[in-house]
């Protein structure tokens, strides 16, 4: 009887196998949902009591600036290309106290310590050309801490 020659060895193709694997791993990753609020515990702890109750509250100062009367956008005479307001008047609120005019928001700020931190807020339709005055005004006084803050309130 002949002898049968030997069947060349199997191979099984690894490359689709590992293919839908990482295809499987890229799907459990994508939409894995982790739970973050898993071992929170909501609770107002006494401020009075503990490491921070000697903490001493830093005082800011808050320059809110608003416009209250929108004026008009006209050509400027100087260059035609340009535009600029019209009848437009700004109102500023330092703290408590409302200020119509440049000079008088500046004699407050004079009356003020210069290590005080100032944020100036411009609210909804103040420009940056309203703001730079009043930077200029905060700079003038000597204060060194300056933050911008903006906010898209009404009032």
């Amino acid at each position: 009887m002949p002898r049968r020659a030997p069947d060349p060895e199997e191979r099984l193709e690894m490359t689709p196998m590992i293919d839908v694997t990482f295809l499987l791993l890229i799907f459990f990753i994508v939409t894995l949902n982790f739970r973050t609020l898993e071992g929170r515990l909501d609770a107002t702890l006494p401020k009075d009591h503990g490491p921070g109750a000697g903490a001493e509250v830093v005082e800011k100062l808050d320059i809110v600036l608003r416009v209250q009367q929108p004026g008009s956008l006209d050509p400027d005479p100087a260059a035609p290309h340009l535009r600029r307001y019209t009848g437009r008047r700004i109102g500023y609120q330092a703290g408590a106290r409302t200020y119509d005019s440049l000079g008088q928001l500046a004699a407050f700020l004079e009356t003020l310590p210069a290590d005080l931190p100032v944020t100036l807020d411009a609210r909804e339709q103040v420009v940056y050309g309203d703001v730079v005055p009043v930077l200029d005004l905060v700079l003038a006084a000597g204060f060194e801490s300056i933050a911008f803050a903006g906010s898209r309130e009404e009032s």
